[in-house]
């Protein structure tokens, strides 16, 4: 299984291998419009004008960055929804998923 975010505007793969460091992430409030469309959401970055629409797993990703939800605390979550094995990588799909949000700027800098 995949957890990747599909972008409109740019293809995950081609984003830096840059890992950052990510505690607790918090999700931008200022200039982001959310629309739900079933299972995946699109989200409306006016600071950036762009349009980005996340699947199902990136959108519980992206729920998750309240500030309150580690990373661990996602992976946790995405294991328990989607039945997900214990020796199945999700925490570097994570990670890349919350890299390719942070470079599009729809996270809060720490």
């Amino acid at each position: 299984m995949y957890f990747v975010v599909l972008f409109l505007t740019t293809i995950l793969s081609e984003i830096g291998t840059k890992k950052m460091n990510f505690k607790k992430p918090k999700r931008k409030q200022k200039g982001v419009i959310e629309q739900d469309i079933g299972t995946e959401i699109v989200l409306r970055n006016a600071d950036e004008k762009t349009i980005h629409v996340l699947n199902a797993t990136a959108r519980i990703i992206w729920e998750l960055c309240d500030g309150n939800h580690t990373v661990e605390d996602m992976e946790h979550q995405l294991r328990e929804r989607f039945s997900i094995p214990d020796n199945t990588n999700v925490l570097d799909d994570i990670l890349n998923t919350l890299n390719a949000l942070s470079e599009k700027g729809m996270l809060e800098k720490v």
